[in-house]
């Protein structure tokens, strides 16, 4: 990868973001779906729907299902497919297909796949749009019907009483195809010094937790990009048992960027051919808090972490569109149609700016728990951090006690510094390595000021660490992602803690056992009396 030192041009904004921005309607628009007399209603995410086009021998149809994903990756050469579902309409030459896929069924199954009908192959047009712009299309050519069911979607009972759920009855189609063609053009690296280009696409007009979110600048030859993805997820490079191949995954709306569309279409001409190579590049994923007022002062952005990937090349990348049963078919809630993104690479380098440790608070809901606040003791210093999510392995079937701690990022310098020190230990099976640096940790259970419980872990170590994003389906969309981090954590040492017991210094009980009570009786006796033992 060359690293440039060229000029660099700056485009900060492009219509098709401004477009998403500005939507009057918050996140989503309407498109329409018609079918002849026929009308679908749906409600997509940022407008971003689907077109597809069916050419039969006997004539073009156009279909407008909701539903789009890929099933097969398309830069693999492991087979090429894709589903559709929709709500049964008028689409006469796809339903001829569907009837001729189930007369000639039998011809298909047993080693008759040399005849033909007339609607047994065709090809098929994808356009992903926004309004009447198309973003990204794919042609796949001789295709057929593999599978199709008609099924509905509900929501169990509350189908039967909600208001805005109810019930859709719909077409569930998957098609093979002999193959798949990205149709955008392909951008080769400029051989002048000074034609280097920077992009800069923005921010998504979606929520964050804590407003913490994901740019990633692609570094390619010829140029770069910067983008901002909704969902993130470290893949690879972590784990103690195996460090691997650095390695990541991003799922974002359906958006053109033409350098990292064409490492794309490099990476699915290359895929399986041992001759060919790929161009790599590398990537440096940031996570940040943007800049902001608070009050009347303003709140500079600031970058909470960083891991910049080396030697990349797109292992993966697929369609998908996200829903929740009914919802989208409904009105209750509706479509995302997004991409998906995996990228493997050579090198990983994290990356900790030179924040001040301080403490890490949260306000969220804990129902009538409480609240974990771990407090880590490393030879560098202490750092206090409240979590919202606590898990505790099984010690009674572990010989060492295991523990998960899962946040929002914050300012943690000095537990990111253990933890990418973990990873240069390298990858170990069992036991600690003499590079590891040990360190206390005590998780305590709060009811505001008031300690309930805590758990006491000694000499303990990183054992794996992930960043990833929760999300669920489209909803997420509307209401919004949460980018977490994840420590997994395993120590030689346990000690709980129980203030009610006081079992870090335990007292006698202030009880009298039987033997007790028995010499206190005997004591009272008269003259002439006297305990014999049976024995």
């Amino acid at each position: 990868m060359k690293k440039s030192s060229q000029k660099v041009t700056i485009l900060t904004s492009i219509l098709l973001i401004s477009t998403i921005l500005i939507s009057t309607q918050g996140f989503s628009n309407t498109a329409f779906a018609d079918d002849e007399a026929i009308s679908h209603d749906y409600d997509f995410v940022a407008g971003i729907h689907n077109v597809a086009t069916f050419h039969f021998r006997d004539g073009i149809e156009t279909v407008n299902f909701p539903v789009f994903s890929t099933t097969s990756d398309i830069v693999s050469d492991a087979g090429t497919s894709f589903s559709m579902e929709g709500v049964i309409g008028h689409n006469p030459h796809l339903h001829m297909a569907l009837d001729e896929a189930y007369k000639h069924r039998i011809s298909k199954l047993t080693g008759g796949s040399a005849f033909d009908y007339d609607h047994r192959f065709f090809d098929v047009d994808v356009k992903v749009m926004q309004s009447s712009t198309v973003l990204k299309s794919f042609s796949y050519r001789n295709c057929e019907i593999s599978s199709h069911g008609v099924t509905t979607q509900n929501d169990d009972y509350e189908s039967y009483h909600v208001a805005n759920s109810g019930f859709a009855i719909v077409n569930s189609i998957e098609f093979n195809c002999g193959g798949i063609s990205i149709n955008q053009e392909e951008i080769f690296a400029s051989v002048r010094p000074g034609e280097k280009t920077f992009t800069d696409y923005g921010s998504l007009p979606f929520k964050q937790a804590n407003n913490v979110r994901t740019f990633l600048t692609f570094d390619f030859d010829n140029g770069a990009e910067k983008i901002e993805s909704v969902i993130f997820t470290s893949t690879g490079g972590y784990s103690e048992e195996d460090t691997g191949t650095p390695s990541f995954q991003i799922i974002t709306a359906v958006l053109p960027h033409p350098l990292i569309d064409n490492a794309i279409i490099k990476s699915q001409k290359v895929g399986g051919l041992a001759t060919s190579y790929n161009e790599d590049f590398d990537v440096n994923v940031e996570f940040v808090t943007p800049a902001k007022l608070d009050g009347l002062t303003k709140v500079d952005a600031q970058t909470i972490r960083a891991l910049n990937y080396e030697g990349c090349i797109v292992s993966g990348y697929d369609i998908l569109t996200l829903q929740d049963k009914e919802e989208g078919y409904t009105g209750k809630r509706g479509f995302a149609t997004a991409e998906i993104l995996d990228v493997e690479c050579s090198g990983l380098t994290p990356v900790n700016p030179n924040n001040e440790p301080k403490p890490v608070t949260i306000n969220y809901n804990m129902g009538s728990g409480p609240r974990a606040v771990a407090t880590f003791s490393f030879d560098s210093g202490t750092e206090v951090v409240e979590f919202p999510e606590f898990y505790q392995g099984n010690l009674i079937a572990r010989a060492n006690p295991t523990f998960e701690l899962v946040g929002v990022p914050g300012i943690t310098p000095l537990l990111y510094e253990v933890v990418d020190n973990s990873r240069k230990t390298g990858s170990k099976t069992t036991g600690v390595s003499s590079l590891d640096e040990l360190f206390n940790v005590n998780v305590s259970m709060m009811y505001g000021n008031i300690l309930a419980r805590g758990y006491d872990y000694s000499n303990c170590h990183v054992t794996d660490y992930l960043l990833k994003t929760e999300h669920d389906l489209e909803e997420s969309f509307y209401k919004g992602f949460a980018l977490t981090n994840e420590f997994h954590f395993e120590c030689l040492g346990y000690s709980p803690v129980d203030p009610h017991l006081n079992m870090n210094n335990p007292q006698k009980g202030d009880v009298e056992s039987s033997k007790d009570y028995q010499a206190k009786q005997r004591s009272s006796w008269g003259p002439g009396f006297a305990y014999v033992s049976k024995n």
